[in-house]
């Protein structure tokens, strides 16, 4: 199958992000999720794993659902009262600058917002405070002004979920509603038209509506390509909601969802949890090779997602210097790389009054396992009784003890000892500094 081809989807991960994955689709972009920024620190690591990535030569969208209010996602952005506050008082201009500016800081170049469906009384929860306004004609004005915000810092917004999921009464993560006071004229549907030359984005909602199409509207080519692309003259891209949501798999296979989606009108496919759900990019793959589905077409929809990555993705991002610093510092006298060592690592703690060294720490053992996942990890405190045969990389903090080994690599955190074996100065004890130390041990380091 064409390589390029995985630029039809985009994934995310729920749990701990995965270079090889992304390497082995090449998608489209990943979203990252909580779990993959639990705090600061861990967010710094995942950014610049995504940004290794574009060195060698990947073009990634990177996002988040970081909506404000009810659905925010990324450290270190001050929370906000919600579209429904913002909606009414009017700070949405503002809070589509301060998030662009914080996203584009941190790295990404793409959220999935705004959330531009109408509120309704009988909403369901899913929609609640997720809504500018219970007013059609006051969510497009603000979802305007959203979109102006966020343009400052070129970074690209997603309108959804078209075409309005506010009169559905369900969640459409468990089940599939149904819609029946919806027509294609109708007042939800016109901020789609109104916004449509505004954006590069268009989210599906997973909502069948029986008045316009008796197909789910994700899978509709009278929504997709009858109303929004010939109607309102959209150019930008259709992205469908997340695919393993229940709603989607209430009449159709895998198969038939893939190639409805495609054919109606859809360019990428969305994955939340691309780890529990690889068999969607399987069965695509498949389906390429199958002859099942028009190759021609799938071409047409990578250039048009080539092109507007031309746009928003760049190869690096304003605060990576601190990853670049990270890594320059380094000093070391190592041999070769290591395939899967012992790791004996300190207990996390603040090392004084004037350290936070702890909130780096508590992440080292996870850190390790994820670019080590074959070797074994020790504290510092269990080592005694310890008899290791091979190498051992010992991150020291303030004290050094000796060990048990054919080879002994030192990592000197803090304190620095003369020593005849190998080692790595760090200079630091951040978790990116960590990271790069890893990718020393690795060889893709410089040695």
């Amino acid at each position: 199958m064409n390589r390029e081809f995985g630029n039809l989807f985009f994934i995310g991960f729920q749990k701990e992000f995965n270079k090889q994955i992304v390497e082995k689709i090449n998608p489209a972009g990943v979203i990252l999720y909580p779990k993959n920024m639990e705090d600061i620190y861990k967010m710094q690591v995942n950014m610049e794993r995504i940004y290794s990535l574009h060195d060698k030569g990947y073009r990634l969208f990177i996002t988040s659902d970081h909506e404000g209010g009810q659905l925010e996602t990324v450290p270190n952005i001050f929370p906000s009262p919600g579209n429904l506050a913002l909606g009414k008082t009017g700070n949405v201009r503002s809070f589509g600058e301060y998030l662009g500016y914080m996203f584009k800081a941190h790295g990404f170049n793409m959220v999935f917002a705004p959330v531009v469906d109408v509120a309704y009384t009988y909403s369901s929860h899913v929609t609640g405070y997720r809504a500018f306004s219970f007013n059609y004609k006051v969510v497009e004005k603000q979802a305007k002004e959203f979109l102006l915000g966020l343009s400052k810092n070129k970074i690209a917004a997603t309108l959804k979920h078209f075409p309005g999921h506010g009169k559905a009464k369900e969640d459409s993560h468990f089940t599939l509603p149904v819609v029946n006071d919806f027509e294609e004229n109708d007042d939800d549907i016109e901020i789609f038209k109104s916004l449509a030359e505004d954006v590069d984005f268009i989210m599906t909602a997973h909502v069948l509506y029986p008045k316009v199409d008796d197909v789910i509207a994700t899978l509709s080519k009278k929504f997709l390509t009858d109303i929004l692309r010939k109607k309102f003259n959209y150019k930008g891209l259709v992205i469908s909601d997340a695919f393993e949501m229940k709603a989607l798999y209430k009449s159709y296979s895998e198969k038939e969802v893939i190639k409805k989606f495609f054919e109606a009108g859809g360019d990428i496919v969305l994955i939340g949890d691309i780890e529990n759900h690889y068999h969607f990019f399987e069965t695509f793959k498949t389906m390429v090779e199958n002859g099942e589905l028009d190759v021609e077409l799938l071409k047409e929809k990578v250039k048009k997602v080539e092109k507007i990555k031309e746009k928003y993705v760049t190869k690096d991002y304003p605060t990576r210097f601190l990853s670049f610093a990270a890594r320059d510092a380094i000093e070391h006298n190592l041999s070769a790389p290591v395939e899967t060592p012992a790791f004996l690592i300190p207990q996390p703690k603040n090392l004084s009054l004037a350290d936070t060294s702890e909130k780096d720490l508590k992440h080292l053992e996870n850190i390790i396992r994820e670019e080590f996942p074959e070797s074994k990890v020790y504290r510092e405190k269990e080592m005694e009784k310890m008899n290791f045969q091979d190498t051992v990389v010992y991150f020291v903090v303030d004290q050094i003890k000796k060990v048990k080994a054919k080879r002994v690599i030192y990592i000197f955190l803090r304190k620095f000892f003369d020593v005849e074996n190998e080692y790595i100065i760090p200079y630091s004890s951040k978790l990116i500094s960590i990271y790069h130390v890893l990718q020393l041990l690795k060889g893709e380091g410089s040695l």
